[in-house]
């Protein structure tokens, strides 16, 4: 995902050098913190199976290059934005780095329940 050269509700001011470097860092823990959260899914999942090895029992070694494996997946993973996560951490947070200023985003208003509302 590339970063936006523009900032500001219309897009057409330029970000700063400084801005463009505090967007480098949050797409970077944007996508840090997809790839903590695809590791705990994988670390999840492998709980959920049962242990198996080719010679019966699984050694500490296997277990060691299993995990190694996942938080390596779970990276390749976060890099490709495949999951999404990162990219809407990004753009939620992305006016708090510019330092936009102006309304925030309105958030949806929740349903009214039937029996709450008027005919």
């Amino acid at each position: 995902m590339g970063i936006d050269r523009t900032g500001g509700p219309q897009g057409g001011t330029p970000l700063t050098a400084e801005q463009q470097q505090a967007l480098t860092k949050l797409h970077q823990a944007a996508q840090q913190m997809e790839s903590l959260f695809a590791d705990m899914i994988f670390k999840e999942m492998r709980k959920s199976a049962p242990p198996t090895s080719l010679t019966g029992k699984v050694s500490n070694a296997e277990q060691t290059f299993g995990e190694m494996l996942d938080t390596k997946r779970a990276e390749e993973l976060s890099k490709t934005g495949a999951l999404g996560i990162g990219k809407i951490l990004e753009q939620q947070l992305r006016a708090a780095v510019v330092g936009e200023t102006g309304p925030a985003p309105a958030a949806p208003a929740p349903p009214v329940p039937k029996e709450e509302r008027t005919p």
